[in-house]
């Protein structure tokens, strides 16, 4: 059976993309109390940890879990962790065996990886559209007018306290 979650104003993109952080961000701290990782030991990569029976790391967990939503997020992120802010660096670690694979492949099939500027077409295409570039957007088809953005910032802080800070 799969749960539909009703998603407003990419609030739900918004949240799966800070909980996948977060997914990484602890299983990097979980690694490091399992003994199973350092990132000076390139012997134990992060992909490789496995923190299956660990007792520190169990403990670690039950630890977060049970505080639920008793404490303010960042500060059960730093007694699980000890980092207060989120961190993106546990995911670079995590993939870093691919990132090196896909680095050293394009190299060497002489692969280029980015996009080329053609000027004229992007200008043909934009005016063909009929739209208009105001700061590097394309705002057209959606100008939002101040007590849009304020509803939508409003509702985007309700759903980020309902949601991990009650």
């Amino acid at each position: 059976m799969r749960l539909r979650v009703s998603c407003h104003s990419n609030v739900c993109k918004f949240l799966y993309f800070v909980s996948t952080l977060l997914q990484f961000q602890l299983y990097r701290a979980l690694c490091r109390a399992a003994g199973q990782y350092d990132s000076e030991d390139f012997s134990r990569p992060l992909h490789k940890c496995d923190i299956y029976r660990s007792k520190e790391a169990g403990r670690i967990l039950t630890q977060l879990m049970e505080k639920g939503s008793s404490l303010p997020w960042k500060e059960v992120l730093y007694q699980a962790t000890g980092e207060t802010r989120l961190d993106g660096s546990a995911l670079r670690e995590y993939f870093r065996p691919l990132e090196d694979w896909l680095r050293n492949e394009n190299l060497r099939t002489q692969e280029y990886v980015g996009w080329l500027y053609d000027g004229d077409y992007c200008k043909q295409s934009i005016e063909t559209a009929g739209l208009k570039v105001y700061g590097g957007f394309y705002n057209a088809a959606f100008t939002p007018k101040p007590a849009t953005l304020t509803f939508a910032l409003t509702a985007f802080c309700l759903t980020v306290k309902k949601f991990y800070l009650t």
